[in-house]
């Protein structure tokens, strides 16, 4: 069994990954809506599209963050691995449920489902945040603790 104090660790490695993470999502954010401005100041219908997408898609990473969702496919329910997250902050789906949808011939923006119910008796901000946590290889870029 682990230590109270690696436990600890592991607790505020992920608060670090988190906030690294939601800082990203703004950064992200801000540029969209900067994009999607130039756009519609552009008359460009197309690329006004395109970063109206962008920007609710964080908008929504951001959104299931506060609600401790965030890092979870919103399929399947299973962890979008770190690395992913670091280089497509706003993704909502884990490796599986993306690759389906890659062999399924969509492309483009992820389609988002409706949030799934949380668990008969366990109230949605009781719900850990769902970045996976560090463990065995937390230095791997991959993030997926094998």
């Amino acid at each position: 069994m682990a230590s109270l104090q690696t436990l600890m660790q592991d607790y505020d490695q992920h608060r670090a990954r988190l906030e690294e993470l939601r800082d990203l999502l703004e950064e992200r954010l801000a540029a969209a809506r900067a994009d999607l401005s130039a756009a519609v100041t552009a008359g460009s219908a197309a690329l006004a599209g395109l970063a109206r997408r962008e920007s609710d898609a964080i908008e929504s990473a951001l959104a299931r963050m506060d609600r401790g969702l965030y890092g979870t496919c919103v399929r399947c329910g299973a962890f979008i691995p770190y690395g992913v997250l670091r280089r497509i902050p706003h993704e909502q789906l884990c490796l599986a449920c993306a690759g389906t949808r890659e062999r399924q011939g969509h492309s483009g923006a992820t389609e988002i489902p409706a949030p799934r119910p949380a668990p008969a008796g366990v109230p949605e901000r009781s719900r850990p945040e769902a970045v996976v946590p560090p463990g065995p290889g937390a230095g791997d870029e991959a993030g997926n603790g094998t």
